[in-house]
């Protein structure tokens, strides 16, 4: 594996602990599921909150759970302490600490450098070292797109989604009758598409309510004054797919329901909950 900075990795079992044991004990399977599910979101909530509020202490966590499965002597500052602080990029879960089994088997390696470029046997690094392969698989230079680069318009008019917001991180300010589903960065996109899809399902019952065909996320005029913000702050999460593709993605406000990129243990009380009559959304 040659990486040009390191990630952090995290081994988990392909089960949880608390699965065997609910089972031994006959709990229904319906509980033992929900149970499970809790304890997962609530595991990765305790990460999460470590990252913003005790990000040395989850760096010393996350490194120590893995120099025990590494191979004696490996180098671990070098290929597996990036520079960013944990869960400001991707955190990797490793199945069953499979990589690491490879790397103390000899079946798998690891190098940390840039490509200075391919060569007939394989490719040369910066530092001058040839890794010969028979095949490479590249990973990297993931490109975001906005939608599909599908091209909206609306009354003819084309939509230059670097002038909208987002209403609730589910539609777009000023497209009528059009909500997305973008999942969270820290935890399982399903968590967040239940809770779009709820919300989604209960706007669509509002406006029936209201006799309405259309609703369109409207700025109010208490939002006039709103400082319109990058979509993605980079201190929240900075990868560089996110950061090379901000120029053509959609803003968002210093304030509700202007915002997105929330968590799920603040979202799954706030999005059922939010007000469908506030004068942010309008309906025809």
């Amino acid at each position: 594996m040659l990486q040009r900075s390191p990630t952090f990795f995290f081994a988990r079992p392909k089960t949880h602990e608390l699965a065997e044991t609910l089972r031994a004990l006959d709990v229904p399977e319906e509980w033992t599921h929900e149970i499970l599910r809790r304890a997962y979101i609530a595991q990765g909530a305790e990460i999460t909150r470590m990252s913003f509020e005790s990000p040395d202490e989850l760096r010393k966590f996350l490194i120590e759970e893995m120099r025990p499965l590494l191979p004696e002597g490996f180098d671990i500052d070098k290929h597996f302490n990036p520079r960013y602080r944990p869960w400001q990029q991707r955190l990797a879960v490793v199945p069953e600490g499979d990589l690491f089994a490879a790397l103390r088997e000899g079946r798998a390696s690891v190098v940390t450098d840039t490509i200075e470029t391919f060569t007939e046997s394989g490719i040369r690094v910066a530092s001058g070292e040839e890794l010969e392969a028979d095949i490479v698989v590249t990973a990297t230079g993931f490109d975001l797109s906005v939608f599909g680069d599908v091209a909206f318009a609306v009354d003819d008019e084309p939509v230059d989604f670097t002038q909208r917001v987002t209403y609730r991180g589910i539609m777009i300010s000023g497209v009528p009758n059009m909500a997305y589903v973008f999942g969270y960065f820290r935890s399982s996109w399903t968590l967040r598409a239940d809770l779009v899809s709820d919300f989604v399902c209960r706007l669509l019952a509002h406006m029936e309510g209201k006799d309405a065909d259309v609703v369109v996320p409207t700025l109010r005029p208490e939002d006039a004054d709103m400082a319109l913000l990058p979509w993605a702050d980079p201190e929240n999460f900075n990868p560089g797919y996110v950061m090379r593709s901000m120029h053509r993605l959609f803003k968002q406000g210093d304030r509700e329901p202007w915002t997105h990129m929330h968590e799920y243990a603040e979202e799954h009380r706030a999005l059922p909950a939010a007000d469908l009559d506030d004068g942010s959304l309008v309906f025809t």
